[in-house]
């Protein structure tokens, strides 16, 4: 059995929490983007080993315009589009920083670009947060543990460039069409990156501490 399963979308969510739990024992496995995330073969198998509970980490898209870039936060439910609605582990959210906020967490299947968009989904459905594997990754791992945590790397004060060209059907970056979209929004790209660039490190800093409060 594993203790503890740690699942961070692939690329530089990944590359990032992998440089903060160097010196963890813990699994570490990258995950595909958005909706195949699911169909990652590495998950697939660790999930026969049955493992005592399962830590997802990533960055996360804020909504409102208030929203702070780096911000921690702690998932305690996440639901689709249709309203349908996951609870987070209560008993190991517990055990996590109490400074870090405790929101309601919506999965999309595509990237939202507008902020007009994103504020009326907080709006429309109460959520506070934004991101693209959260559902079914808890439809896949119904029945385990499950805590959420992820650092906001843009609010929803802005428009950022278009990324829904920019993945594959397996969850792949595509260069050529994630540089077109940067390329049609300059100062939303600009923004995208220098907010993605202090979620990481924000992320690769309290990767070690989550494993240690969760194992505490």
């Amino acid at each position: 059995m594993t203790s503890c399963l740690v699942l961070v979308p692939q690329g530089a969510e990944y590359q990032a929490v992998q440089r903060g739990l160097q010196a963890s024992k813990g699994v570490i496995i990258p995950i595909r983007a958005g909706a195949a995330t699911v169909t990652t073969p590495a998950l697939i198998s660790a999930l026969r080993e049955s493992p005592a509970m399962v830590l997802i980490l990533g960055v996360c898209g804020g909504l409102r315009p208030d929203d702070r870039i780096g911000e921690v936060v702690v998932y305690a439910t996440c639901q689709d589009e249709t309203g349908q609605t996951y609870s987070l582990d209560q008993t190991l959210s517990a055990k996590l920083a109490p400074a870090w906020r405790r929101v309601k967490g919506i999965t999309t299947a595509r990237t939202l670009s507008q902020a007009q968009e994103k504020q009326s989904l907080a709006v429309r459905w109460g959520v506070e947060v934004v991101d693209m594997e959260g559902v079914p990754l808890l439809k896949a791992l119904a029945g385990m543990p499950v805590v959420m945590v992820r650092v906001i790397s843009d609010g929803g004060d802005r428009d950022l460039p278009d990324l829904s060209q920019a993945f594959d059907a397996q969850g792949n970056l595509r260069p050529g069409p994630l540089a077109i979209a940067m390329l049609r929004n300059p100062r939303g790209a600009a923004h995208l990156i220098q907010g993605s660039l202090k979620a990481l490190k924000v992320l690769t800093r309290i990767a070690p501490e989550i494993v240690q409060q969760l194992n505490g």
